[in-house]
C-alpha cells in the first residue's frame, strides 16, 4: 500500500546504507536556486549543503532592543533549517553488503543553518532567505528542533528564544538566539547568531534522539522538554537557570521510560509533545501505528493508546493547541490528520486527508496569542505529497461549540521534487505579510511559498 511504501522511504533516512546517499554526497554551497526554474507559487528558494531534515520560525524580533514585539518597528523571523547526512567510510565498498552496511565506517553529521527573513516593505512576494546568519557543525545529524515559544506577563521568561535540538547521536543541544552588535561606529547593523548553551550527558545506547518539544504550557521559572527516541523511549529533561535568566541553563533528564514496541522490539518513537490543559501529561506516536498518552508520575501504562483500528501506519506527529486546552493534531504515514479532544478520545473529532504521509504539523502562529480568526489552521509537511494548509473550521469558535464537521484543505504545494520533511509558518502580524517556509530531504531544498 501507498502509507506502507511511504515507511519504507522514510525508513532509508535512517539506515546505515541508505542507497539515496551515494547519489547525493555532492557537497556544494549553500544558495539560491536557478532563476531559470519556474516559481510555482513560491517567492525564494534555496539549496542547502547538507540534506534538510527540519526548519522552524519564531515570533518576529525587532532589531534595536531584540525584544519579540508586534510593533510597526522593522523585525526579521528567525528560521532555522536543521541538516542531516550520513557519511560512509572510504573504507565502505558499496558493492560489498558487508562493508556497506556497517556503522563502524560511518557517521553522520549535521548544520543549524539560521536565516532571519527581513519584514517585507511593501509586500509578502518580497520575502526572502538571505545568507544564512549563522552556520553551526553539529556533533551529529539534526533530525528535529524547536523554539521555546515567548511567555506572555511571565517575568521569569528568558529575553532571547531558546531553540533545542534533536540529533542522530541521542543527544540534544539547547542554543540561545543572540544579537551582535557592530564594532564599526560608522555603521549600524546587526548580525544574529546560535549561541551554545546546554546538551545533555552522552548516553550509551540511547538511540537516535527523534523528536523532541518544550512544555510551553508551564508557568514556573524552570522549562521542560520531552524527547523520542529510535530504541523506543521517551524522557523527560528539566531545564533549570538558577534563579537568573542570563546564565545558562541546566538541561537534566529527569524521566526515561520504555513506550513502543512492535513484534517485541523497539518501536521508534517519531514524535511527542505536552498537553495544554493537562498537568504532567505527554502523547507520543510511534512506527507501531499507536499513540500514546502518558502521565509522566506514572510511565508503567498508558492513560490512553489510540492503536491499528484507528491508525493504518506508524504516528509521525502530535501537536497540541498553542491556546485551547485538550485539543491537538495528530499526523500520520497514513495520509491523513486527525483531530482530537483528550477528554473524549474514543474517536477523532475530525480526520483529513492531505496526499501524503504527515511529518510534522504546525499550528497558526496567530493562535498563541488566542486569537480565534484561525484557531482551526494548520500547516502539514506531507512528505512526497508536498505540503498542505489545512483548517478544522469549528475551533475559530472555540472547542465548546466544536461539531463533528469535516476539515477543509484550503491550499497545497508541490514544487518539491522529494520528501518534504519540515515545514512552518512566516508571519510578521497581518495576513497581507504571512507566508509559509518548508524543505525537503533528498534534493536538499527550501521554498518560501504563497
Amino acid at each position: 500500500t501507498t502509507s506502507m511504501l511511504v515507511a519504507w522511504l522514510l525508513g532509508l533516512l535512517f539506515s546505515e546504507s541508505d542507497p539515496g546517499e551515494t547519489t547525493l554526497r555532492r557537497h556544494h554551497t549553500a544558495g539560491k536556486m536557478s532563476t531559470q526554474e519556474e516559481k510555482d507559487g513560491w517567492f525564494d528558494a534555496l539549496t542547502t549543503p547538507l540534506n534538510a531534515c527540519s526548519l522552524e520560525t519564531y515570533f518576529p524580533i525587532t532589531r534595536d532592543d531584540g525584544i519579540n514585539s508586534s510593533s510597526d518597528k522593522p523585525s526579521d523571523v528567525p528560521l532555522v533549517v536543521g541538516c542531516y547526512q550520513l557519511n560512509e567510510s572510504s573504507q565502505s565498498d558499496p558493492e560489498d553488503p558487508d562493508t556497506a552496511s556497517s556503522s563502524a565506517g560511518s557517521s553522520r553529521c549535521g548544520e543549524l543553518r539560521l536565516h532571519m527573513i527581513p519584514t517585507p516593505s511593501t509586500s509578502k512576494t518580497e520575502m526572502q532567505f538571505g545568507d544564512a546568519a549563522c552556520v553551526l557543525q553539529m556533533e551529529s545529524g539534526v533530525l528535529d528542533g524547536k523554539w521555546k515559544r515567548r511567555r506572555k506577563n511571565n517575568q521569569t521568561a528568558v529575553e532571547l528564544p531558546l531553540f533545542a535540538s534533536a540529533c542522530a547521536s541521542g543527544s540534544i543541544h539547547i542554543h540561545g538566539l543572540e544579537k551582535n552588535m557592530s564594532t564599526d561606529s560608522t555603521t549600524d547593523t546587526t548580525s544574529w547568531s546560535l549561541n551554545h548553551l546546554a546538551s545533555t550527558d552522552g548516553q550509551i545506547d540511547t538511540g537516535l534522539c527523534l523528536a523532541l518539544a518544550w512544555n510551553d504550557y508551564l508557568n514556573e521559572s524552570e522549562d521542560q522538554i520531552v524527547s523520542s527516541y529510535s530504541n523506543g523511549e521517551v524522557a523527560i529533561h528539566q531545564v533549570s537557570y538558577h534563579g537568573d535568566t542570563n546564565k545558562a541553563p541546566k538541561l537534566e533528564e529527569t524521566h526515561r521510560w520504555n513506550a513502543h514496541t512492535l513484534f517485541g522490539c523497539p518501536s521508534e518513537v517519531w514524535t511527542c509533545s505536552f498537553l495544554r490543559g493537562a498537568e504532567n501529561v505527554v502523547m507520543s506516536g510511534a512506527d507501531d501505528c499507536s499513540m500514546k498518552i502518558w502521565n509522566i508520575r506514572q510511565t508503567q501504562r498508558p492513560v490512553h493508546k489510540v492503536g491499528d483500528t484507528e491508525f493504518e501506519a506508524g504516528v509521525t506527529a502530535i501537536s497540541s493547541h498553542p491556546s485551547l486546552d485538550n485539543i491537538f493534531a495528530v499526523g500520520s504515514y497514513d495520509e491523513h490528520v486527525r483531530l482530537y479532544d483528550y477528554r473524549k478520545m474514543a474517536e477523532p473529532l475530525s480526520k483529513v486527508s492531505v496526499g501524503g504521509g504527515v511529518w510534522r504539523i504546525k499550528w497558526h502562529p496567530s493562535t498563541w496569542s488566542g486569537e480565534s480568526s484561525c484557531r482551526g489552521k494548520l500547516l502539514v509537511a506531507a512528505m512526497h505529497g508536498g505540503c498542505r494548509i489545512v483548517n478544522f473550521p469549528s475551533l475559530d469558535g472555540g472547542v465548546e461549540e466544536y461539531t463533528a464537521e469535516e476539515a477543509d484543505v484550503l491550499s497545497e504545494f508541490t514544487a518539491h521534487e522529494s520528501m518534504a520533511y519540515g515545514a512552518d509558518w512566516i508571519s510578521f502580524g497581518s495576513p497581507e505579510l504571512e507566508a509559509a517556509a518548508s524543505c525537503s530531504f533528498y534534493d536538499r531544498k527550501a521554498f518560501i511559498w504563497e
